[in-house]
């Protein structure tokens, strides 16, 4: 069962807690010879989220789980 960042979260299709292919935004500190970090990741609901082990691709609405239907 997901507890943190994934927290109620599961593949619809094969019921898999993870990992995750999630379209997300993020702010990166880039400087003329490349990118050193980056910070403030985010993602909602309507971010395109994959899985990574069948490859059923919906929205992170799409694999949160009501409560007490987790695999």
């Amino acid at each position: 069962m997901n507890e943190d960042c994934l927290a109620g979260m599961a593949c619809p299709e094969c019921d898999c807690w993870g990992p995750f292919e999630i379209e997300g935004v993020a702010v990166f500190h880039v400087y003329d010879d490349g990118c050193s970090e980056f910070s403030d990741l985010n993602w909602t609901d309507d971010s395109r989220c994959t899985c990574s082990n069948c490859g059923h691709t919906s929205n992170v609405k799409g694999f949160r789980q009501e409560e007490g239907d987790q695999p």
